[in-house]
């Protein structure tokens, strides 16, 4: 079986979650139709559909539906679970058709039947459709999935869901219900949806959203790997001799030495020491050595992918060690050796499903059989009802009863604890276990029953199953954890957490990896895919020394960000093989003394796709390194693919480091320098993050300080719950020169002079000032990121790990005389989106590797050289044209001087139309005219070409590029905060400006609509009675383009200026913006008026939706927006005034 390709998974995909919409909308119609939710039923209802209301009501409330005190009752749990199974019935009877397993009812002699089959047959079955025999059909063949007197099969969806249902399910190829991983996927797209909404939201993940959020299918490569790499080392003890160890010549002559049909051992790992290969893992000589008494759970099975690869190598391997048959074998791997569990029933009715379908189509076993009790469960059912309607189950029987009660409330938040849940600690869960035979579940719950006693008795039920598997312990416990960090889990799961596995209570990742070494026997192995962030992180410290020394580490495969198909940011996973307990070694049947406490480890984290990891897990290089070491290591640090040398003292032996600050609300506080006319009133400057190595970068913002007396510091004191502090983050280093060096991916670095600094970098700077320049050879060069991401794999880097690798001063500081005996460079940039630019449009100031020092370039012919000319043009001048006391090089304040030449170019109120108007210049002559300027003797019309083809606008003219290409690309140099707008009609030879936004008040507003698009306005109306073609329709595009300004500068909604963080009377009433809002802010009303001339995504990027984090409570709107930093809203100028 092959897996999905792209695009068939992309069709199952959009009718997935095109199917839950349609499904769930047809549930909740049934369900109101019944009136489900309301306090009485309808009168209309007949008998058999008061009695159906009834059930649902009783099951909505043993799923979690609350029932309020009027009696009215919420639908949502169930509407979520109606809408899923009609769904999956009919999906399932699909999957059993186009394999040919939907068998009739006939008990005695069954016959696979085509949905085409089903057809013919639903009249005389009473069946509306195809699909409904078939999903009866379905039904009856997993009675462990589908309960077939649930009240939930016994309402029908209206029939516009349902056919809409039926054309879905049909439209999908058949290709898709033969592939090896379509189920997985199935589940994860259902939930794909509700996935985004939670995490939209940002509330807590409790038991309605893990389910949901927790959700992500298991790259094929992650399971093989890790099954290869312990069931099949395993395996490899029994099949390969001692010869075969030592004569081999490569891992692939042993991979097929030791396969067998179904087990090819694709990724199985070897390491050769001694002259002896050895299973890179181990052979897990503590584990079961009698196949038959195999015991592998997967705790958080999901749609059962690990269950049913171990199913697939299992079974081979058992007919191979016991010579049975297949059917047999089929039967006794899932009644004795496999186990699965759960927190999402929908799950669990997948995994049980697929395991279903892996036996029937198993070689030697084909075809539909009943098949003995799956060891699958959901832990994580609700108890739902009240403790007395499961105690009445008891009938009288004490000891029932007693474990009745033990099981409501122990089981009280299962749904969100689900397997965390630890029933071997509790003394009851040992007596459960032993007289469990003694419930007799089955014939309690065959009585007749009132609705209330049997919800409870079948979740009951459930939980007692769950509850068996939980008491067992296992030989190899495999699994993908799910990932939730310790701020986003809701208290009861933080609680538990913090109570039961405090060293990794950080992530629920870890967490589960301490529970799956709990649930393993001693010497049993965790075999995991989690994050690999905890590897290296200081909080996790006590959580790698407990594991290292208590635990024996097998194998480690690092794979990095992208190792999932499904799209995820900032997530590096690994994939882990870790066995319970100080396992000896020695004992392993090839171990040599020498391999004792041996870790092995891999890393393929720079393949940048999960196919490319994949194929590289085969062939990347394997290090060992001892165990033991790892505790030496800075912070318990696990590090294997660098030593980390203990000849010299750590870095921060020479240096300090501290983060930058955090205001809190950075899109009110910090903006780009260029959105000030003036770095003033108020606002200074504030170093960013870089974005290269190079000696200067990251000073395209600012931050509004206001001498640390202002809104910032008033918004800091009314948050110090939340920022606490952090708005003075790296105040030790303010007015020091040191190294700024991002915190995210390639760890990027600048020479930083003392200003105030952003979170997103650290400032390094040296405890002795003479070690700066050999600190800056060493942070700037390869070998520092090499060692730091040793130490630290995770997107973002840590404060504390920058100063944790050793330093060798010596030999930096022989580096440091021959690269710059001159000292390190002053400021300087050639960057106009750095506030060190000396403002020059074709000035350049280069370092020279020849004279180590700074020299004149030449002359720049880049895409930035005409930006810079527009924006002095309109009369914009850079802050190092302002401020003599900005520190600059020598060569950086030439071209400042030299930028004083170019002023009498500056139009005075900063509009500057590309057509003549009113008298004046193109803007295409009065740019050349700067232009000429600027370059002087070596200006021709040649160089102007080479300024055009920077611009991706070879061979045409500056109007063409001014009309068309200017607007979108100043958007994407100054990263959509533009500070020049161009305002245009439509038209492409109409009335089009270039507008400073600095300048534009609401007089200039004016002006631009009164007198520059009036005189347009005019011409085109000349021109019209000169009967001159086009100028009726530049006439007409002109005149709206004059509505729509007019809107603006009346300023009603939609058409307002709206700040959040100002209250209604300090609202602009008509354009009058105020510069300190930033551009993002003031340029919304000409968005919403489409008069700029790139006005769309992607070119101009800016939202106004919502801002990261929560307002508090003296907020002007937090009585609307209950904290949530809402910018799309609009205020009429009757709320603005007050009418």
């Amino acid at each position: 079986m092959q897996p999905l390709d792209k695009s068939l998974r992309n069709k199952l995909e959009k009718t997935v979650k095109e199917a839950r919409e349609q499904a769930e909308a047809g549930a909740k119609a049934a369900l109101l139709q019944l009136g489900v939710a309301d306090a009485i039923a309808p009168s209309f209802l007949s008998h058999e559909d008061k009695a159906l209301r009834r059930k649902l009501r009783v099951h909505g409330r043993q799923l979690g539906d609350a029932k309020y005190k009027d009696s009215r009752q919420a639908i949502d749990l169930l509407t979520e679970e109606i809408a899923y199974e009609h769904w999956h019935r009919m999906l399932f009877a699909r999957f059993l058709a186009e394999n040919d397993l939907l068998m009739d009812d006939d008990p005695a002699n069954p016959v696979s039947l085509s949905l085409e089959d089903c057809a013919a047959l639903a009249p005389e079955h009473n069946a509306t459709s195809a699909w409904e025999l078939a999903a009866r059909y379905a039904s009856r063949m997993l009675p462990q999935i589908f309960r077939t007197d649930s009240p939930v099969f016994q309402l029908s969806l209206p029939p516009e869901h349902q056919h809409c249902l039926e054309k879905l399910l049909t439209e999908l190829p058949p290709e898709i219900f033969t592939a090896s991983d379509s189920l997985g996927w199935v589940y994860q797209f259902w939930q794909s949806k509700r996935k985004d909404e939670v995490n939209k939201s940002e509330v807590k993940i409790g038991a309605k959203e893990l389910p949901a959020v927790t959700q992500l299918f298991t790259e094929p490569y992650m399971v093989q790997f890790l099954l290869d790499n312990s069931l099949g080392a395993w395996w490899v003890g029994k099949r390969l001799s001692e010869d075969d160890l030592k004569n081999a010549r490569s891992e692939e002559e042993l991979r097929e030495k030791a396969s067998i049909p179904g087990v090819p051992l694709s990724y199985l790992r070897f390491v050769q020491e001694d002259d002896a290969w050895r299973p890179a893992a181990g052979t897990f000589a503590n584990w079961a050595q009698d196949v038959k008494d195999l015991k592998i759970l997967d705790p958080c099975c999901g749609s059962g992918h690990f269950l049913v690869a171990t199913f697939r190598m299992l079974v081979p391997i058992y007919v191979y060690l016991t010579h049975s048959e297949p059917a047999s074998a089929c039967d006794r791997v899932l009644k004795d050796c496999l186990y699965g569990l759960e927190l999402d029933k929908r799950c669990v009715e997948i995994a049980v499903f697929a395991l279903a379908l892996a036996v029937w189509t198993y070689p030697g076993s084909e075809g539909y059989r009943s098949l003995p009790q799956m060891n699958v469960a959901c832990c994580g059912l609700s108890v739902g009802s009240a403790k007395e309607e499961w105690t009445a189950l008891a009938n009288g029987n004490a000891a029932l009863r007693q474990a009745l009660t033990w099981l409501h409330d122990f089981y009280r938040d299962a749904p969100v604890l689900g397997s965390l849940l630890d029933p071997k600690a509790d003394q009851f869960g040992e007596f459960i276990r032993r007289n469990y035979p003694e419930y007799a579940f089955d014939k309690l719950l065959a009585k007749v029953r009132p609705e209330e006693e049997l919800e409870a008795g079948l979740a009951a039920k459930g939980l007692l199953d769950a509850t068996l598997i939980l008491m067992n312990e296992y030989d190899l416990v495999i699994t993908n954890v799910p990932y939730l960090a310790r701020g986003k889990q809701s208290p009861a799961l933080q609680k538990h957490c913090e109570i039961h596995f405090p060293a990794a209570k950080n992530d629920l990742a870890t967490v589960f990896l301490d529970r799956c070494l709990q649930l393993c026997h001693p010497g049993g192995t965790a075999s995991i895919v989690l994050p690999q962030n905890w590897l290296f992180l200081i909080s996790y410290k006590k959580f790698r020394e407990k594991l290292l020394t208590n635990d024996t580490w097998h194998l480690i495969a690092r794979l990095g960000p992208q190792a999932f198909q499904t799209p995820m940011w900032d997530f590096n996973v690994q994939l882990l093989l870790i066995s319970q307990g100080q396992v000896d070694r020695d004992e392993d049947i090839y171990a040599e003394a020498s391999f004792a406490n041996q870790l092995c480890g891999l890393d393929v984290s720079e393949f940048r796709s999960a196919q490319e990891k994949g194929e590289k897990l085969v062939e990347a290089e394997l290090m060992v390194v001892s165990q033991s070491r790892q505790l030496k290591n800075p912070d318990a640090r696990i590090i294997y693919m660098a030593d980390i040398s203990t000849k010299h003292e750590l870095i921060s032996e020479y240096a300090e480091s501290y983060q930058g600050l955090r205001t809190g609300d950075r899109n009110r506080f910090i903006q780009a320098m260029w959105e000030q006319a003036v770095i003033n009133n108020g606002w200074i400057f504030h170093q960013n993050s870089n974005t290269m190595t190079t000696f200067y970068d990251g000073r395209t913002e600012i931050l509004l300080w206001q001498d640390a007396k202002g809104e910032l510091h008033q918004s800091a004191r009314e948050r110090i719950k939340h920022i606490a502090g952090m708005h003075e983050s790296g105040n030790r280093a303010w007015g020091k020169k040191g190294i700024a060096v991002n915190l995210m991916s390639q760890l990027y670095v600048s020479l930083y002079h003392g200003t105030k600094f952003d979170g997103n970098i650290n400032v390094i700077f040296a405890k002795q000032y003479p070690d700066l320049i050999p600190l800056w050879c060493y942070i700037s060069s390869n070998d520092y990121l090499t060692d730091i991401r040793a130490l630290d794999q995770k997107l973002s880097v840590t404060n504390a790990t920058l100063l944790k690798v050793p330093f060798d001063l010596g030999y930096w500081q022989k580096v440091a005389e021959e690269q710059y005996p001159n000292g390190l460079p002053k400021p300087y940039s050639d960057d106009p989106t750095q506030w060190i630019f000396h403002g020059h449009p074709c000035g350049s100031v280069v370092w020279s590797e020849k004279s180590k020092k700074l020299e004149q370039g030449h002359l720049r012919k880049d895409n930035t050289v005409l930006q810079v000319a527009i924006a002095r043009l309109l009369g914009y001048q850079w802050p190092a044209e302002n401020d003599a006391s900005l520190e600059l090089s020598e060569e950086s304040r030439f071209w400042v001087e030299q930028s004083r030449e170019l002023l009498r170019f500056a139009d005075e109120d900063g509009i500057v139309c590309v057509s003549p108007v009113r008298g004046e210049e193109s803007a295409m002559e009065r740019i050349i005219k700067l232009l000429a300027a600027a370059y002087g003797d070596e200006w021709s019309p040649a160089v102007l070409n080479e300024l055009l083809a920077a611009c991706d606008h070879a061979g045409k003219s500056l109007e063409s590029w001014l009309r068309d290409k200017f607007f979108a690309q100043h958007c994407k140099l100054f990263m959509h905060r533009p500070f020049i707008w161009q305002i245009w009609d439509g038209l492409r030879d109409g009335f089009s400006a270039l507008v400073n936004y600095h300048k534009l008040d609401n007089r200039k507003l004016q002006s631009l609509i009164y007198n520059y698009l009036g005189d347009w306005i005019t011409r085109q109306k000349q021109d019209l009675a000169s009967g001159i073609d086009g100028a009726a329709e530049k006439l007409a595009a002109a005149e709206n383009l004059k509505k729509r300004l007019l809107l603006i500068l009346e300023g009603d909604a939609p058409y307002d200026i709206f700040v959040r963080w100002k209250t209604l009377a300090q609202q602009a009433i008509g354009w009058n913006p105020d510069l300190n809002d930033g551009v993002r802010m003031n340029i919304r009303p000409f968005v919403k008026a489409e008069v700029l001339r790139h006005n769309k995504k992607p070119t101009l990027n800016i939202k106004w939706d919502k801002d990261r984090g929560k307002d508090v409570p003296s907020a002007p709107w937090y009585h609307l927006d209950k904290g949530d930093r809402i910018n799309d809203r609009h205020l009429s100028l009757k709320d603005k005034k007050g009418e």
